[in-house]
């Protein structure tokens, strides 16, 4: 099975590589420190602080794992592995939209753990905190692909992966965008996952009232950002 040979591909990718490894118990570490961090900001700085930063450390989840799928994409095209499968049954494509969808699962499985050791979103009811774990991974294919359609190596990947850091930092002004200029944002796909999340931290007259509204054009927003990157990817590299 084509999922099960790339998840196996890809654990030892990020067992041979300090960074990579690093990489994967951050979210962890995220969490111990959110634990302790943001009850104290809530308590020097005042709510809004908190605030700030429970948003920052929710985005960060995703963006993590997309930026390490980007790089083992990246060492996937210095390696040769993608010209090599041209010459196999393996459809090229068809590996690389599987270690697109491992990265969704482990930035997934890193926001569940996440919520669950801060407790960031406690007062939040079952159903929006599984809307939230599911739309906030899907930043990962998405910085995957940005990563990749624009650089040819490690050293360029790094470059893009620190500008496509906007993704992560503009999307926290929507705590104080609440009527129709939040649309202005919306063109970024983190967003979406930050409207959601400042709504569960921030109850008030959005332009959306409900949470799902917003869960849904993340999903499309998401998904055709990814496809339009995806393009872009396959036209350079060539599959």
């Amino acid at each position: 099975m084509m999922f099960t040979r790339v998840f196996k591909h890809e654990i030892k990718n990020i067992l041979r590589d300090k960074m990579y490894s690093f990489l994967v118990i951050y979210p962890l570490i995220l969490g111990g420190i959110a634990y302790f961090l943001v009850p104290y900001l809530h308590d020097m700085g005042g709510i809004l602080v908190a605030n700030i930063m429970s948003l920052i450390f929710i985005l960060m989840t995703g963006f993590l794992f997309g930026a390490i799928t980007g790089f083992t994409m990246l060492d996937d095209q210095d390696d040769k592995v993608l010209f090599s499968l041209k010459i196999t049954p393996i459809s090229v494509r068809s590996y690389i939209i599987s270690k697109l969808i491992l990265g969704y699962v482990f930035g997934l499985v890193a926001t569940i753990l996440l919520l669950l050791i801060t407790g960031l979103l406690k007062d939040s009811s079952f159903l929006d905190l599984a809307l939230i774990c599911m739309l906030s991974p899907m930043q990962a294919p998405v910085v995957a692909l940005l990563i990749n359609a624009f650089a040819d190596n490690k050293v360029e990947g790094f470059v893009v992966m620190k500008l496509s850091g906007v993704l992560l930092l503009v999307p926290v002004a929507s705590l104080f965008l609440t009527n129709w200029t939040e649309l202005f944002l919306g063109v970024l796909p983190g967003f979406w996952i930050a409207r959601m999340v400042s709504m569960a931290l921030i109850p008030g007259d959005y332009l959306f009232a409900s949470p799902w509204m917003y869960f849904l054009l993340g999903v499309v927003f998401n998904t055709v950002t990814g496809l339009l990157l995806f393009k872009v990817y396959t036209r350079r590299v060539q599959i």
